[in-house]
């Protein structure tokens, strides 16, 4: 690995050398090693397959560092390793040091048109790139950034979505170093180029509430260099500079297109206000652009600082609020609603009922959007808060009860009258059933009986039989019934219900056996989307009381529709994050199934939800259910422990991954639990298996029937995947590899570990595991069943590390030894003509001709065809 390491680092000197002219050498056999593309295709860019990570990490390294060297050929055969263009490209190549080289121009290359195999092999080599960002070795994934990076500079390869995104999703890595270099690596990339400042917002903004406190300082820096420090005096006179210009196009983003980011604001403008970052003159340089175009990122910055500016100049906000309430966007009005409730507390009463009259006026138009009626009436309650509680309620019962009043009217109008549900307007009466449900949670005292009916007639049956006033009591529903309602008034009616249940319990008790109901025979998707929302949130007022219905939930983890499974997975997250929901019964297992979701993008929201939110409060869930897995997913319940909680026959079929042509599914889930399991679980749960399994197998508890002939021969395949190895025996990589970081001491530490793991592991083998394996080995001969290739599997995978050890292993079963012996011997012979078959082909590879051209102009003008075109 040493002699590798030396090899890129003399290929690396070699190329800061002028290129040798191939007249120079007199040995025609050696020519051929002279050019800078042989030593970068050949030899530099070949070390990215290494069996070493640290020689991959150093090669891909070097190779970021090639298109920094000022020569032409090394950029041209960088470009040729991942370029499928067939245009022009014009490369800079950067000016050397006045001592050795003056200025070299801008030189242009021509790349002829490639064929389809070299166009392949350019994109295969991009696509190997992007796997090494996520290769299991740090050094490797930093290497493989710091490569991509260089070739994104550089205009090697384009800045699609794909490769920008893969930048920005190592700001997520497990490793700290990866996510700083990730961070240096889109604050490098940022440009005025639209996407490139969505991906540096992806990458940077999440990182503010990192759990490193190094990472977060490094992403504080960048957006306190991008956004805070370019906040000047605005005149529509005077041009703004470039960095400017980013800074107002980042935060039109975050105003628009990327909404769902600013969130992480709050906990950094909550930094910098500790921090004193905003000054007196920041304000006022802050709202100067209250009338320019970029006007919504000024007041999206000032919402934030609100929360935590102790005092604003309250006159220029209510000088905009008089000028802007009826001119701008719904996004930049709730950010104008949120500074005005920040500065409530600041206003005299007169002000403040100014306000309250023209908020008032607008609710009661019902032209506001559902957004800006939820922030009005936020603004409201900001607006009429007192010292006195009492004072408060008495200003909500005031005036939401108001508006309370006016939605019940209207909504009677419509359901109560004969015609009403036939001639209405579906958009008008959307804002009236939102309206009614955000001001009833400011004064539930006001709501009365028969709106909570009227509410309910939206989701149920026609209410013809409830003319005028005259409300019967209402009686419990199987589910919810058809009427001639659309389902979008329908959707925003259960969310209505939902606000109406948080005060009173007992339209919970009444209800929930309704909301299950609908989840299971619902047939419109935003109904039921927004039953789950409102269970999930009852659950947070209510624990105990939908606690019964969380299977119910957790079944639309398994739903037609991809947006109901989505909906479903995040809300349960939530819920088990605050701990308001536990793993017990059927969960863990239904969110495995969300692991193999159809849809890639749910499937990876899974992922991250179990490894960065979940995992992290219960370390030992992996380990704990993996067993239980194997039984569950085959819909084996034969046996006295696992898969013993209740489930209806309909969720059985659900959840089942039973059968041959679901087990890549299983087998993926495995892996993923494996992979994040410690040592520790590993060998525990290794033994779990011989003692809850294969005994229960040797012992003719469990019957060799066809099903548990299935469970057996998966059992036998988990135990031989190399996701269940030990870790600390199996790490190393090749002879020689010296530990990432240098770190001896952490390598001394580290070769103890693996000494005693192997230790404690043989002895586990042999005297718990080989017992067992022989029994069943004499068992499934007499049965004659096809699971003993299964057993044989796993043993030859098992012995390839005592190989040497195995007569005295088997010495109680001379024919199984014998067994063993020929299957290792098979196994090496068939690896070594492996190898041989490969080393043959890569030979061969080697000694094709190139197929791409590449030629300068100037080369062309030397030949002539410059001149004439021919």
């Amino acid at each position: 690995m040493v002699h590798r390491l030396f090899s890129v680092d003399v290929v690396m000197a070699l190329l800061e050398q002028p290129e040798r002219r191939l007249e120079e050498c007199q040995d025609p056999e050696l020519a051929t090693f002279l050019p800078q593309k042989f030593l970068i295709q050949d030899l530099l860019f070949a070390r990215r397959m290494d069996d070493s990570p640290t020689v991959q990490g150093h090669a891909l390294s070097c190779l970021a560092q090639c298109l920094e060297l000022p020569s032409l050929n090394v950029t041209r055969a960088v470009h040729n390793l991942f370029s499928t263009s067939k245009s022009i490209l014009t490369i800079s190549i950067p000016s050397c040091t006045q001592s050795n080289m003056k200025s070299l121009p801008f030189r242009t290359v021509e790349i002829s048109s490639a064929d389809n195999s070299s166009s392949d092999a350019a994109k295969e080599n991009l696509a190997l790139l992007l796997r090494r960002v996520k290769d299991s070795k740090t050094n490797v994934r930093k290497a493989a950034l710091q490569a991509l990076l260089g070739l994104l500079k550089h205009d090697v390869v384009p800045p699609t979505w794909e490769n920008l995104e893969t930048l920005s999703e190592r700001t997520r890595d497990p490793a700290v170093s990866v996510r700083k270099k990730a961070l240096q690596c889109v604050e490098e990339l940022l440009t005025e180029c639209s996407t490139v400042q969505k991906v540096w917002l992806q990458g940077v903004l999440p990182a503010v509430v990192d759990s490193e406190s190094s990472v977060q300082e490094k992403a504080l820096d960048a957006l306190e260099k991008v956004l805070l420090s370019q906040i000047k005096p605005y005149s529509a006179s005077h041009h703004m500079d470039t960095n400017q210009r980013l800074t107002w196009d980042l935060l039109g983003l975050l105003s628009h297109e990327c909404r769902n980011l600013s969130r992480y604001f709050n906990r950094t403008f909550t930094i910098w206000s500790k921090q004193n970052k905003f000054t007196p003159a920041f304000i006022t340089n802050l709202m100067s652009h209250f009338k320019a175009d970029h006007a919504a990122g000024a007041w999206l910055l000032l919402s934030k600082v609100a929360t935590s500016c102790p005092k604003l100049p309250c006159g220029k906000i209510l000088d905009s609020w008089d000028a802007l309430i009826k001119d701008v966007d719904v996004t930049t009005f709730c950010h104008i609603l949120s500074v005005v409730g920040d500065i409530a507390v600041h206003l005299n009463n007169d002000t403040k009922k100014r306000i309250v009259v023209d908020l008032m006026s607008l609710l009661k138009s019902f032209t506001l959007s559902l957004e800006l009626i939820s922030a009005a009436v936020q603004t409201l309650y900001q607006l009429g808060c007192q010292e006195s509680i009492k004072q408060t309620q008495a200003f909500l019962d005031e005036h939401c009860g108001e508006l309370l009043s006016i939605c019940e009217a209207y909504l009677s109008a419509v359901i109560l009258n004969e015609n009403g549900a036939q001639d209405f307007d579906e958009e008008l009466m959307i804002k009236h059933l939102h309206t009614l449900g955000v001001t009833s949670l400011q004064c539930p005292a006001k709501v009365s009986k028969k709106t909570v009916l009227l509410v309910e007639s939206v989701l149920t049956a026609d209410s013809d039989n409830l003319p005028g006033n005259d409300v019967p009591p209402s009686l419990p529903l199987s589910q919810f019934q058809v009427n001639s309602l659309p389902p979008r008034i329908k959707a925003h009616g259960v969310l209505t219900f939902g606000k109406l249940c948080l005060q009173r319990e007992e339209l919970v008790h009444k209800y929930l056996p309704v909301f299950a109901r609908e989840l299971e025979v619902g047939k419109e998707v935003a109904v039921r989307n927004n039953v789950v929302v409102v269970m999930c949130d009852l659950c947070v007022r209510y624990t105990n009381i939908v606690d019964h219905y969380i299977p119910d939930i957790s079944a639309c983890l398994r739903d037609d529709e991809a947006v109901i499974r989505e909906q479903t997975l995040i809300m349960l997250t939530n819920l088990l994050q605050e701990e308001f929901v536990k793993w017990k019964g059927s969960l863990f297992f239904r969110f495995m199934m969300a692991l193999v979701d159809p849809v890639p993008a749910i499937a990876s929201l899974c992922e991250y939800c179990l490894l960065h939110l979940l995992l992290k409060k219960n370390p030992e869930m992996f380990s704990q259910h993996f067993i239980e897995c194997i039984f569950h997913f085959n819909s084996y319940n034969k046996h006295k422990s696992y898969n013993k909680f209740p489930q209806t026959e309909r969720e059985k079929v659900l959840f089942s991954l039973k059968g041959a042509q679901h087990r890549e599914k299983r087998f993926r889930i495995y892996r993923f639990l494996l992979e994040h399991f410690t040592d520790a679980q590993r060998f525990n749960t290794s033994n779990k298996i011989n003692q809850t399994v294969l005994a229960c197998f040797a012992d003719e508890e469990l019957p060799l029937d066809a099903d548990g002939a299935e469970i057996l021969s998966e059992t036998f395949t988990i135990l031989s995947l190399k996701e269940m190895k030990l870790q600390a025996t199996s790490a190393g990589g090749a002879a020689g590899e010296e530990p990432e970081e240098e770190n001896m001491a952490r390598a001394v530490l580290q070769a103890a570990q693996k000494k005693v793991m192997s230790q404690v592991q043989k002895k586990a083998f042999v005297e718990n595991t080989i017992p067992l394996v022989i029994s069943l080995k004499n068992l499934l001969e007499q049965r004659r069943s096809p699971v003993l290739k299964d057993l044989m599997a796993y043993l030859q995978v098992m012995m390839q590390g005592y190989r040497n050890e195995v007569k005295e292993f088997f010495s109680g079963d001379e024919q199984l030894a014998a067994e063993v012996e020929f299957a290792l011997k098979t196994m090496e012979k068939e690896k070594e003509m492996q190898e041989q078959m490969e080393n043959c082909s890569l030979r061969e590879e080697r000694a094709k001709p190139p197929t791409a051209q590449v030629r300068t102009l100037s080369d062309k003008t030397e030949t002539g065809e410059g001149k004439d075109g021919k």
